[in-house]
């Protein structure tokens, strides 16, 4: 009888355990692990350093001639992992800031006419940004010019950075031009079309240098623009003055 007892009652202690450890782990998996799961997701999809602004955006605007309108600001990438390219910006446009020169502290002008004295500004490098976004897609683009009270405006460079904002990833220009099924050469196809629609003559001789835009291709960028379109800038070789055009890729 005793036996029988004790049988029974290990039986129950079993039972007992059994029910303790199902339970257990059923509450374990739907409400601990879960709230992991959803953490992590949250990590994963939300890249954003500060949620109340946009992917990118600006501060520190100080304006250095009103009537030039020409202006610095700082550029923020508002993507976790992309703190060092925003500081690397912040350098560099402080480099341009601190190299800015007046006509005031010149000692001997050059002998031409100052065609414009915007606020005693003699030369500076400036750039000016745009960026666009297109569904998962936010690109950066950069351009570069000289201003001088002689020449006024110059372009330098440009350059671009397409991130995706699902990743926080920034893409390179071999994933941009497999993205869009093309190639740099093809892009100079269409580069070679596009500039021959535009080729003027001035005294019988062609403005744009077609042949040494498109085969000294080095200073240019690619972005996605508002509408999704990939679209490339660059620099255009000139007989009188290389400037920068942009133009879409088919």
């Amino acid at each position: 009888m005793e036996e029988n007892f004790k049988g029974k009652f290990c039986f129950i202690i079993f039972i007992l355990i059994v029910l303790f450890l199902a339970i257990g782990g059923f509450f374990f998996t739907k409400y601990i692990l879960s709230d992991k799961k959803e953490e992590v997701k949250e990590e994963i999809t939300n890249y954003k350093i500060d949620d109340n602004k946009n992917y990118i955006y600006y501060t520190d605007s100080e304006t250095i001639s009103e009537a030039a309108e020409l202006e610095y600001m700082n550029v923020v990438i508002n993507l976790k992992g992309q703190e060092t390219l925003t500081n690397s910006l912040k350098e560099e446009n402080e480099r341009y800031k601190n190299n800015v020169k007046y006509i005031s502290d010149q000692t001997e002008l050059p002998s031409e006419i100052i065609n414009y004295n915007n606020d005693n500004i003699y030369a500076l490098t400036y750039r000016i940004f745009e960026n666009y976004e297109f569904d998962k897609y936010v690109s950066l683009v950069i351009k570069d010019y000289n201003y001088s009270c002689f020449d006024l405006l110059t372009f330098t460079n440009t350059k671009s950075y397409v991130f995706d904002t699902s990743t926080g990833k920034l893409l390179d220009e071999s994933e941009i031009l497999n993205k869009y099924n093309t190639s740099l050469d093809k892009i100079k196809e269409q580069m070679r079309e596009y500039l021959n629609s535009k080729q003027t003559k001035v005294e019988d001789v062609d403005l744009i240098k077609i042949d040494e835009t498109i085969n000294e291709l080095n200073n240019y960028s690619l972005y996605i623009n508002e509408y999704g379109r990939l679209y490339i800038s660059f620099l255009v070789k000139s007989n009188k003055e290389d400037y920068n055009d942009s133009m879409e890729v088919r």
